[in-house]
């Protein structure tokens, strides 16, 4: 979607204070622009959701966008809005935990979608070209494509995950944090509010919230990277800069350090449990392991995982002494691929309806990992996937408490995976974007 001209045009006001090194004094008059909050509401109308605790739609604020937009900035600008709890719920992990969701109300997106694309600006003048996560024109596969670079240089990789991240932000650090930017305090004081709203889940009383920015809400993304950005970005340029012997890539809370030598990396994990502690966070040990990439023999045991993508080395066959680096899709990541169509496909499908499922999954997950060595796996994926389209037809077509035969179901499975069809893989050497050499 492309913004209205107003709406460039402040964030590159704003974005040209930020290069000068100015803090941001005045940002809430920008706040109650209305064509700024037209334009926040097309994102979030455009992201569809669902409705938080008041219990008001996308839908039903299309036809009166306008009149929506003009009653919330005239509450912003004479400060009787304020933002309200948001709804609890759960969404299953891969290891059988629930992650929590904070779904904000509608108007309340709106205003964070703003403070988005305000902060936003400012905060792309500050953060290091380590960070990935959320950020624009920055891929996962843009970091994954980097640290397997890296790691024909630095043989030493430290694969990291921080315990519960987003439950374990302090609000004051936060808060201290975004005033060495931001000093406007009505500001200030709005994201205060957003982010000790509290949280409500279905037939439960509301409960406060001391800690933690909830995911789920347009702002929490941005929050978080403003918050590693301090506790690990700054820290680790601090000590190491522009050193090429040790790096850092991260990707919003899972990150990988790689180092030329075992003490490098050493030295830099006990740095990483100080930035951690002085952050009030935790790595999730589980997760947190050194690996040696030194080994040249063709071993699945040098690897990690990063992003859903297996990184490992594999010698040539004719030739032991040289290797490659190889990126394909990770054993988790191929679960969730099977986990995915089962969820998804259910019996009172139409033929129609069932197809539509299994393209927009399979394109979904093969437009990710095109961009790897996985073209064996891909391929071997796509039989995985003819056979849950089988499996799930014999629980369609079941008469009698009998299957039907496989041979009765080919020509209505055909109708369903012939589109389905592996995209090209492009190879590991050449950068997706530009097409030139690594």
């Amino acid at each position: 979607m492309s913004l209205s001209p107003q709406t460039r045009h402040i964030r590159i006001r704003v974005a040209e204070h930020a290069k000068k090194g100015r803090k941001q004094w005045d940002l809430y008059r920008y706040l109650t622009d209305p064509y700024l909050l037209a334009d926040a509401l097309e994102l979030v109308i455009k992201n569809r959701g669902s409705a938080g605790l008041d219990q008001v739609t996308v839908v039903s604020v299309k036809g009166k966008e306008w009149d929506f937009v003009k009653d919330l900035s005239e509450r912003l600008r004479v400060r009787t809005y304020q933002p309200g709890p948001v709804k609890r719920t759960y969404i299953p992990k891969s290891n059988g935990e629930q992650r929590p969701l904070g779904i904000p109300n509608l108007e309340d997106r709106v205003v964070q979608r703003v403070l988005v694309l305000l902060l936003e600006v400012v905060y792309e003048q500050r953060f290091h070209d380590c960070s990935y996560g959320f950020r624009p024109h920055r891929k996962a596969v843009d970091c994954v494509a980097k640290v397997a670079q890296q790691v024909y240089r630095h043989r030493h990789i430290l694969e990291a995950d921080i315990e519960k991240f987003f439950d374990q932000v302090s609000h004051n650090k936060l808060l201290k944090m975004l005033t060495r930017e931001i000093c406007d305090p009505r500001i200030l004081r709005l994201i205060s509010q957003m982010l000790k709203s509290g949280f409500q889940e279905p037939g439960k009383p509301w409960q406060p919230s001391g800690k933690g920015t909830p995911q789920g809400g347009p702002l929490s993304p941005l929050l978080a990277n403003v918050y590693l950005h301090h506790v690990l970005d700054e820290r680790f340029m601090e000590v190491y800069g522009q050193s090429s012997r040790v790096k850092l890539f991260r990707y919003a809370d899972d990150f990988v350090i790689t180092a030329k030598t075992q003490a490098e990396l050493k030295t830099a994990r006990r740095f990483l449990y100080i930035w951690m502690r002085e952050g009030e966070l935790s790595l999730k040990e589980s997760k947190t392991r050194e690996v040696d990439m030194t080994n040249e023999r063709r071993s699945h045991q040098s690897k990690f995982d990063f992003l859903g993508f297996k990184i490992h080395l594999r010698a040539f066959t004719d030739n032991p002494e040289r290797f490659w680096i190889a990126r394909q899709p990770s054993e988790k990541a191929r679960r969730s691929l099977k986990a995915s169509l089962k969820e998804k496909l259910h019996v009172h499908l139409t033929m129609n309806e069932a197809r539509d499922v299994v393209q927009s999954v399979w394109r979904g997950w093969c437009n990710y990992f095109r961009y790897s060595n996985g073209n064996s796996i891909i391929y071997r994926e796509l039989h995985s996937v003819r056979r849950q389209i089988y499996q799930y037809l014999k629980r369609k077509y079941r008469r009698g408490g009998r299957p039907v035969p496989w041979r009765k179901l080919t020509k209505v499975a055909k109708t369903i995976w012939r589109p389905i069809k592996p995209i090209g893989v492009i190879p590991n050497h050449l950068d997706h974007k530009q097409g030139s050499l690594l």
